[in-house]
């Protein structure tokens, strides 16, 4: 067999200089390439290797010297509003510096309660505040129940005005858990209405409207409601930094990640395709049977940092385990979570801290170690501080507290390139028809209803029969059968099966 080799291989003295020549050409255009390639790599480095500067930064926790009330938020000049009883006992709105000092009470000559305070970004013009006012009520302004109006005064506690309308009509209506756009222009919330089953039962929806400051006064505009009314539980947190839409957390069926399993979503409202007639969502979270809730964007929209059981084993946890386990769905999810979530806070193992999920790589950091309820939280300014009150002691009876502020000790020289969220993988929550949604006219002098209306209690028999039906799944198990009915507190859901 004869071997075919190129001549200069076969005579390497006569050739080498021809040969050298050639080696140098393709050394230059080696050099040529690899200098392109480098040049290229440069231009992107940036993006391609810039760090994320908050998941990797060291976050410290401290406690305030000062308790504020439940979900105290920041004044765009490094002041708090925060909430306490009045010398009545009624919670009423007030401004401060951190250490508590320079303390101003902002509606103290206002009926009340009074709670949520939130200033307008970008230069704190109004105060948004939720409260009751002559409307039928039960539960907290703001946090759940029914009853809630919005309103906005001036910063100085002037020109009180009312945005919404819940009246003390036959359906129990609350609108809570409001959030400022970072452009101050638009504000979103959660509408509730009980309803009995027959009619549906309970609706959430998340509304979107205009803030207007004109001549008129202030008043809100083009109000709508984003998506239809689900059949799942539903909580707004807040808008992204660059105004595209919106987080929000929902308890719904199986489709949705398990029975009643809690998990965080966002909603983008604008760019990319999306519209408020239109929205794209996207779950966040990862499918825990945790409690995941309240949540933040990190200013540079790279991170989500929500408050989460999933370190603490709850009996919520072992419902909703087992409902995804045997692929457990039940009708009128949305009726049944209220109960759902009174029983969950009412386990005396329920403690939640806070965690951070990195967007791009789904990396899960966990930055609180307090073992206690980390309820509403909110990022200073200047993105580095987040400020909150635990209420883990409330449950037990005892009193709001401690106030923290955690910390991030970011690298002086990290850039703040903003990234965009996911898009949403095969997520489909149900048809998307924004509708105008006229305000009723408010009665203004209602008394407080003397007993829950019927509407509102729906979801007990509801959630007895769903939980007795998952036990009854489960018999035959080690344990199994004792896993589900009823609930740790015995307050609402101890069924037949217990």
């Amino acid at each position: 067999m004869i071997e075919h080799r190129a001549q200069e291989d076969l005579d390497p003295v006569i050739h080498a200089p021809a040969r050298l020549v050639t080696m140098a050409r393709r050394s230059r255009r080696r050099a040529l390439v690899l200098a392109l390639i480098g040049a290229s790599v440069l231009a992107w480095w940036p993006a391609l290797a810039e760090p994320n500067r908050y998941f990797a930064a060291p976050f410290t926790v401290r406690t305030n010297p000062v308790t504020f009330g439940q979900a105290p938020s920041w004044t765009h000049d490094g002041r708090v509003l925060w909430t306490k009883p009045d010398g009545s006992g009624v919670e009423q709105v007030y401004v401060s510096e951190l250490d508590g000092s320079r303390v101003t009470c902002l509606t103290c000559a206002l009926p009340g309660p009074n709670r949520y305070p939130l200033e307008q970004p970008p230069k704190g013009d109004w105060i948004l505040f939720c409260s009751w006012r002559g409307q039928t009520f039960l539960g907290a302004p703001c946090f759940g129940g029914y009853g809630t109006n919005l309103y906005v005064m001036r910063a100085d506690g002037t020109q009180v005005t009312r945005l919404t309308n819940v009246d003390g009509g036959p359906d129990p209506q609350d609108n809570y858990h409001p959030a400022w756009s970072p452009d101050g222009k638009r504000l979103v919330w959660t509408h509730l209405d009980f309803r009995l089953a027959t009619q549906g039962g309970t609706q959430y929806r998340i509304m979107l409207a205009d803030f207007v400051d004109d001549a008129s006064g202030p008043h809100l505009a083009n109000v709508r409601a984003l998506g239809p009314g689900w059949d799942a539980g539903i909580e707004t947190q807040v808008w992204a930094p660059d105004g595209s839409g919106v987080l929000f957390t929902l308890w719904g069926g199986k489709a949705l990640s398990g029975w009643m399993n809690g998990e965080l979503y966002f909603m983008r409202l604008f760019g990319a395709g999306a519209s408020p007639a239109r929205p794209v969502v996207s779950q966040l979270t990862d499918g825990n049977p945790a409690w995941d809730e309240q949540a933040v964007f990190t200013p540079d929209m790279k991170n989500v940092i929500w408050m989460s059981s999933r370190d603490y084993p709850t009996w919520y946890q072992t419902v909703v385990s087992a409902a995804q386990w045997l692929g457990f769905d039940a009708p009128q999810a949305s009726t049944v979570f209220g109960p759902v979530f009174f029983e969950t806070i009412g386990d005396p193992r329920f403690k939640t801290d806070l965690y951070m999920m990195a967007l791009k790589s789904r990396a899960v950091r966990r930055l609180t170690f307090d073992g206690s309820i980390v309820p509403e939280f909110h990022f200073d300014r200047k993105g580095k501080r987040l400020l909150w009150t635990e209420t883990g002691a409330q449950l037990g009876g005892g009193p709001v507290g401690p106030t923290r502020i955690g910390t991030f000790h970011l690298h002086p020289g990290a850039g703040r390139r903003a990234a965009t969220v996911p898009a949403a993988a095969g997520i489909d929550i149900g048809s998307w028809n924004a509708a105008q949604v006229a305000p009723r006219e408010p009665t203004l002098h209602a008394a407080p209803a003397p007993a829950v209306p019927p509407q509102v209690i729906a979801g007990l028999p509801l959630a007895i029969a769903a939980l007795n039906q998952i036990a009854h799944r489960l018999q035959g198990l080690a344990g199994g059968g004792s896993c589900c009915a009823g609930s740790p507190s015995g307050a609402f859901l101890d069924g037949p099966g217990r």
